[in-house]
C-alpha cells in the first residue's frame, strides 16, 4: 500500500537527517559532540522528555534505600556501594565521507573501576562503529554506501543505564536500506555489561506471558500481515531494553512484518510481566517491578506511541486508513468504539509541515511537530445521546493525548 512506503521513506528520511545534521563533514574525526537530540532522558519525570545537558549526574531514584554489603564472583552484587559514583555521560562521534559513515556514541565517565569503565567505553565504541567497510562500495555513484549510527538513554538511576542504539545501514545498488536497534544494558555497580537473559527467571511461561501481551498491544494487525507470529522465539528475549516502567521488546523489518511497517515496538509493564523476571536483579538495581500501570502503551510504525486506559482497551478497535491521492494527511489512524455501530471517536493524522498551514484552524490539535512532519488528532462529532461515546470524549481522549510521543 502506497502510505506504508511513504512511512518507511519518512522514517529513513527523519532518521538519517537527525543524524546527518549533528556533524561537521569532515573527512575522518572522532570528536565530543553536544546534540539535542542525544541528551539523557530524565527517569522517572515525564517520558522522553530530556534534560539539561550532555553530561547528567547519577541522580537517586524515589526507591528505598539499601543497605551495604558484600559481594563475591559467585554472588551478585545485592547491596552495591556505589553511592560514591558521580556518573556522567558524554558524546564521541566518527566521521568519514568515504564511504559515508555518521557516527554519534556514548562515553561513560566517572567510574570508581577505572579498569571497568574503559572496557565498558571500548564496548560502547566498537558496538556503534559496526560497519563493514568492504561491503560499502559505490555500485551507484548517485546513491553511495551509508551507515548511520546514534543513540538514546531510556533508563537512567544510580545503579544501571539502558542505551539503545539506532542504526542504518545502506549498501550502494539496494533496493532500501536496513533499520537496526542494539539495546545495551551497563551495571554501574558491578562494571559490567548485563545480558538480556538476566532480566528474567526463566520460567517456562516467559515466551506465552509476553506473546500476549504483544497480540494484545497489536491493535492495527501488523502481526497479521504475514501471518508467522504464534509466540515469540528465544532470540526476541534479547531484542529487548529497559524504560522507567518496564522492558520494551522489538522486532526488526521482516521478522514478523514486511518491511514498510518498520521496527515493530511493544511495551512489557513490569507489573504486567513481574512473575517471569529476575526480581532479585531489579531488586538490587533500585527498580521497583510491583507498582500498577494502568494503561496500555500502542506504538504505531509511523513513529509514534500514545496510552489508553486498560479498562478500554476492549472497548475500542483501531484501524490505518488507505491513503488516497485526494487526501492531505501522510498517515491516518481511527479509532472506533468497538459496537454494533462502530462509532468513530477520533482520528489521529500525520500531514507534511507545508500541507498542515494551509489547513482551516481548529479542524485539527497539534500534538507535535519532527522535522517536515506534523502530529495532530481530530474528534468526531458524536450525538449527545451516545453516553459512552461522550464519556469516552470528555474523560479519557484528553488523557491518550497527554500520553502522545514522537520515537524518532
Amino acid at each position: 500500500m502506497k502510505w506504508k512506503s511513504m512511512m518507511a521513506i519518512g522514517l529513513v528520511v527523519f532518521f538519517t537527517a537527525g543524524c546527518w545534521g549533528v556533524q561537521d563533514k569532515k573527512p575522518v574525526s572522532e570528536k565530543r559532540t553536544v546534540t539535542e537530540e542525544n541528551k539523557p532522558e530524565q527517569t522517572g519525570g515525564e517520558p522522553g522528555k530530556p534534560v539539561g545537558g550532555t553530561e547528567k549526574p547519577n541522580t537517586p531514584q524515589d526507591t528505598p534505600p539499601v543497605q551495604p554489603g558484600k559481594t563475591t564472583d559467585q554472588q551478585p552484587n545485592i547491596y552495591p556501594e556505589n553511592t560514591n559514583q558521580t556518573i556522567k555521560i558524554h558524546d564521541e562521534s566518527i566521521v568519514k565521507d568515504s564511504p559515508i559513515i555518521h557516527i554519534i556514541y556514548p562515553q561513560i565517565d566517572g567510574m570508581k573501576d577505572k579498569t571497568a569503565q574503559a572496557k565498558i567505553n571500548g564496548f560502547l565504541k566498537k558496538t556503534a562503529d559496526a560497519a563493514d567497510e568492504s561491503q560499502m562500495t559505490n555500485e551507484d555513484p548517485s546513491a553511495p554506501s551509508s551507515f548511520d549510527s546514534t543513540y538514546k538513554i531510556t533508563f537512567q538511576n544510580d545503579h544501571i543505564i539502558s542505551f539503545v542504539y539506532d542504526q542504518y545501514l545502506y549498501l550502494s545498488g539496494a533496493a532500501h536500506g536496513m533499520p537496526m536497534k542494539i539495546p545495551i544494558l551497563v551495571d554501574l555497580d558491578n562494571g559490567r555489561i548485563v545480558e538480556p537473559n538476566e532480566l528474567f527467571n526463566g520460567s517456562s511461561q516467559t515466551k506465552p506471558i509476553i506473546s500476549k501481551l504483544i497480540l494484545k498491544q497489536d491493535v492495527l494487525h501488523m502481526l497479521e500481515v504475514f501471518g508467522d507470529f504464534k509466540q515469540i522465539s528465544s532470540d526476541d528475549l534479547e531484542q529487548v531494553y529497559l524504560t522507567k516502567d518496564g522492558l520494551i521488546m522489538f522486532f526488526s523489518p521482516y521478522e514478523y512484518a514486511p518491511y514498510a511497517a518498520g521496527t515493530l515496538l511493544y511495551h512489557l509493564s513490569f507489573f504486567d510481566i513481574q512473575s517471569i523476571l529476575n526480581t532479585a536483579f531489579f531488586k538490587s538495581h533500585g527498580i521497583p517491578v510491583t507498582q500498577p500501570i494502568h494503561s496500555t502503551t500502542i506504538y504505531a510504525s509511523e513513529g509514534y506511541h500514545f496510552s489508553v486506559p486498560k479498562e478500554w482497551m476492549d472497548r475500542l478497535k483501531f484501524e490505518r486508513a488507505d491513503y488516497a491521492e485526494n487526501q492531505k494527511w501522510s498517515s491516518e489512524i481511527n479509532v472506533y468504539l468497538n459496537s454494533g455501530a462502530k462509532t468513530l471517536l477520533f482520528s489521529f493524522h500525520m500531514y507534511e509541515k507545508q500541507v498542515w498551514a494551509s489547513l482551516k484552524p481548529g479542524a485539527e490539535v497539534k500534538l507535535a511537530e519532527k522535522s517536515d512532519t506534523v502530529f495532530s488528532y481530530s474528534v468526531a462529532s458524536i450525538p449527545q445521546n451516545d453516553l459512552q461515546a461522550n464519556e469516552f470524549l470528555k474523560n479519557v481522549v484528553p488523557e491518550i493525548m497527554k500520553s502522545f510521543q514522537v520515537d524518532f
